[in-house]
């Protein structure tokens, strides 16, 4: 989809609910238990699941690893999701909230699943707690914020030191008459928590209303007046963090001792010049790295680019200048009115996640696009992922059976299992005595094998990719 968007458009499309993340808020409701509408998928062994599916138009050497996904609106359930390179799932949980900012990351040395999971308002605020899962899926912690409040959408990043870095909102009554507003007017002050994922203990907490004056932002003066609108934080090589505000177009570097903001990229008070087409708009996920620059996802529209784009920024900080080094651009140019991620992959390749634009796309270090899939029923999606992952789940595989003509198709498949290469399918006339039948190599989420005859029970069992079995199905009754 094509689109080119100038600020007062942008403001139009996007100013009932200025993170826009509460646009798709009708499809936010219970599990799908119907057929799988188009854009759905459906599996015969797991009936109750129906995730959105990815068509996947480019495939040209992407880096190793899996997507992690998680929509927010379109057909199908909602829930965090791993596909592969095909756009087949690996692992798919559905909730009957809303989940979101699914990935991989290291927990006690080990990687383990998260993601935000709550309920978000009609302004786009969310309240909830981030969920971390071990490598059999198996619930390690819920994470919630302290001193009262509840954890955000928008970030939910765990650190070497055992902490997460959560966001927070909380409506304030202030004096709103600097921006146009009212003496008591209502605001959203943007809060940083770093809490102790063990203990649940707040170890720093950081307020914008205390260190970032409201007439910093572009946001209408709305109720409330969301002037800040923090959406990502990371730490930075120095031990401090980097904090983004969507709202106030701008990226702070904030001393994690004392919350004192060090230094402000663009935005109207930056105290960085700006270099040809390094100036950026209503930005998300900004990110420190080891080379010294900062990635972040543009959404725009600005005075740099009328479309979303993925940039790579160099500081000098002896002359304090931001220079734009690299940006990325889907080849449809799109434009997204909220949400949207950079992540840098190995070899400087560059994933990118659109936001409200139903993309996701992996650029190689020169700009060219190694892989780009599109969700079906036009999906959003908070932020796109790759990385490698290794599930063993503990449940037990699942198997559907059904006769037809001379003999059975058996249906298999096991959620969340990274390693399942091959299927031996076993069969026979009683549920005790069942004989290995035939093996095949496993398919996608779920493998069809057809067998001969007519046995009454089979079994499936889940092999390795040198056959050493993984798992092993209950018995199930062939149905006609």
């Amino acid at each position: 989809m094509s689109s080119s968007l100038s600020r007062k458009d942008f403001l139009a499309a996007s100013g009932a609910a200025l993170s826009a993340l509460a646009l798709p808020r009708y499809a936010w409701g219970g599990l799908a238990t119907a057929a799988a509408p188009p854009g759905t998928a459906s599996y015969i062994s797991e009936p109750t699941l129906k995730p959105p599916t990815l068509t996947v138009s480019t495939l040209a050497s992407p880096a190793a690893g899996y997507l992690f996904l998680a929509t927010l609106n379109g057909p199908g359930q909602r829930g965090p999701m791993i596909v592969d390179n095909k756009g087949n799932v690996v692992f798919f949980r559905p909730v009957d909230t809303v989940a979101i900012n699914f990935r991989r990351q290291m927990f006690a040395g080990k990687p383990v699943l998260t993601w935000w999971e709550g309920v978000i308002s009609t302004i786009g605020t969310g309240q909830g707690e981030g969920v971390i899962l071990d490598e059999s899926y198996s619930t390690v912690a819920r994470v919630q914020a302290g001193n009262g409040f509840k954890a955000d959408v928008h970030e939910f990043l765990l650190t070497s030191n055992g902490t997460a870095l959560i966001t927070v909102y909380n409506s304030v009554q202030a004096d709103l008459t600097a921006v146009g507003g009212s003496a008591t007017g209502t605001v959203l002050d943007s809060i940083v928590q770093e809490v102790d994922v063990k203990t649940g203990s707040v170890l720093f907490e950081w307020h914008s209303l205390d260190h970032v004056p409201i007439t910093e932002t572009y946001a209408p003066v709305l109720d409330p007046f969301d002037y800040f609108h923090v959406n990502s934080i990371d730490v930075d090589l120095d031990g401090n963090l980097l904090v983004s505000a969507r709202n106030t177009s701008a990226v702070y570097k904030l001393d994690r001792s004392s919350g004192k903001v060090l230094w402000r990229l663009s935005g109207r008070s930056s105290d960085f010049e700006l270099g040809v087409d390094a100036r950026f708009m209503y930005q998300h996920d900004a990110r420190a790295h080891p080379d010294g620059t900062i990635t972040l996802f543009d959404d725009g529209p600005g005075p740099s680019s009328q479309q979303s784009r993925a940039i790579r920024l160099g500081l000098d900080f002896a002359a304090m200048r931001a220079d734009l080094l690299q940006d990325y651009r889907h080849p449809d140019p799109l434009a997204s009115v909220a949400m949207g991620n950079a992540q840098v992959l190995g070899s400087d390749a560059m994933l990118v996640g659109w936001g409200t634009e139903p993309y996701v796309t992996e650029f190689g270090p020169e700009g060219d696009v190694r892989f780009d899939a599109k969700f079906d029923g036009g999906a959003w999606n908070y932020r796109a992922f790759r990385n490698s992952w290794v599930g063993e789940p503990t449940t037990k595989p699942a198997v559907a059976a059904v006769s037809h003509g001379s003999g059975v198709s058996v249906h298999a498949s096991w959620n969340g299992s990274t390693e399942t290469a091959a299927w031996r399918v076993s069969a026979g006339d009683t549920a005790s005595a069942l004989v290995p039948v035939t093996t095949v190599a496993a398919t996608g989420f779920e493998t069809t094998i057809s067998i001969a005859g007519r046995p009454q029970f089979v079994s499936a069992t889940a092999l390795n990719a040198a056959h050493r079995p993984l798992g092993v199905s209950r018995v199930v009754r062939v149905s006609s």
